[in-house]
């Protein structure tokens, strides 16, 4: 895998695989890193473990220096994650807010954190040539991105970190049935995941909480003068709050309350292996993209899940984006009433997250990701 320039450093590696991404691919994949990564001399350990929470625990010593295989520093020079977006969400608890950068060889089904941040995507070889260019080019192969923080009742303990999206609605829905199917496999789960939830659907009872309110326009970009949110014209410059209208709280703090099919608080732009479910949102503005899809029937919803694979959704009338630094996510008012289906639990990354309520904020560059240059 090295460029075979000579002068590169040799660093020390700490490796996590995840052997079931990419129906199995990661498993061969997996060798194929750790061998690469070695002829190019770097010192590299197999943090892999026979579950996540091992494998977790295992990455996080190493980090923090713990698991006598740290350097002089007390850390791991990087650490390697092999697998999918659910590796990135492992790989993100270890290294946020470390200073430890984060390689990915993106071998899942999704991969859509390294699909936004451009990294070839299910070519092992590929991504481990990318990765040791980044680690032999030094702060040149570091891209520092914002990730989401999450707490709340049902969130583990010390919080979850966040590489890519929150979904608390009907994606979050899709996303754990899609999680129960075995076939199809790879993303044709999704659409069979959401085939079978819309069939039931019914929008939910929400109250959203946000602070931080930079913008409220469908899209989530500044809007043009005298363009209203949600398509209609009014005259002037539309203002936050146009499109949901938000009730100003104290403290700078804006709710919403109502009943919606979507709530999801995104840090990148796609989930589920190329969903545009927040087509404008960066990696590294400091905000988060909340989109609030508000109230649809059960046709309306059939209408917009496929224009969600390009993002045309938010040009649609009842879908919202607002871009904020923090939003919590609760259940309504309605959310008690007798009949009412119970709220979607939350997922992140594609990873169950826990149920609501949940507080999410944007953490500006906490994560460093390798990516060589250009």
């Amino acid at each position: 895998m090295s460029d075979g320039r000579p002068g590169s450093r040799a660093r020390r590696l700490g490796v996590v695989v995840n052997p079931t991404a990419g129906k199995g691919r990661a498993a061969n994949a997996g060798v194929g890193v750790l061998a690469g990564l070695r002829r190019a001399g770097h010192d590299v350990v197999d943090l892999s473990g026979p579950d996540a929470d091992a494998a977790l625990a295992r990455a996080r010593a190493a980090v923090d220096g713990t698991s006598g295989m740290s350097g002089p520093d007390g850390t791991v020079d990087a650490l390697v994650v092999v697998g999918g977006d659910g590796m990135v969400h492992l790989g993100a608890q270890a290294v946020a807010g470390t200073g430890v950068p984060l390689g990915i060889v993106p071998v899942g089904t999704g991969n859509d954190f390294a699909a936004t941040l451009g990294l070839p995507v299910r070519d092992p070889a590929a991504a481990g040539l990318a990765l040791c260019r980044a680690l032999d080019v030094g702060a040149a192969g570091r891209r520092a991105v914002d990730a989401a923080f999450v707490t709340g009742p049902g969130v583990p303990p010390g919080g979850r970190w966040v590489a890519g999206a929150v979904s608390a609605g009907l994606d979050a829905a899709v996303n754990a049935r899609a999680n129960q199917l075995r076939y199809p496999r790879g993303s044709a789960r999704y659409t069979v995941a959401a085939a079978l939830e819309l069939v039931r659907y019914r929008p939910w009872s929400y109250r959203l909480t946000f602070d931080g309110v930079v913008d409220a326009s469908p899209t989530g970009k500044a809007p043009a003068p005298a363009t209203a949110t949600a398509g209609r014209r009014t005259g002037r410059a539309p203002r936050p709050g146009d499109g949901l209208h938000l009730r100003p709280g104290p403290a700078g703090t804006a709710t919403w309350t109502g009943r919606a099919a979507l709530v999801t608080a995104a840090n990148g732009p796609q989930i589920g292996g190329g969903i545009r479910v927040a087509p404008h949102a960066s990696l590294d503005d400091g905000l988060l993209d909340v989109l609030v899809a508000t109230d649809l029937s059960r046709p309306g919803a059939l209408a917009v899940f496929p224009s969600m694979f390009t993002g045309g959704h938010v040009r649609r009338r009842k879908v919202h984006v607002v871009r904020a630094r923090g939003v919590t996510i609760e259940p309504g008012p309605d959310a008690w009433v007798a009949g009412e289906r119970p709220l979607p639990v939350a997922h992140a990354d594609g990873e169950r997250l826990g149920p609501l309520p949940l507080r999410v904020e944007v953490r500006a560059r906490a994560v460093e990701v390798l990516v060589a240059p250009r």
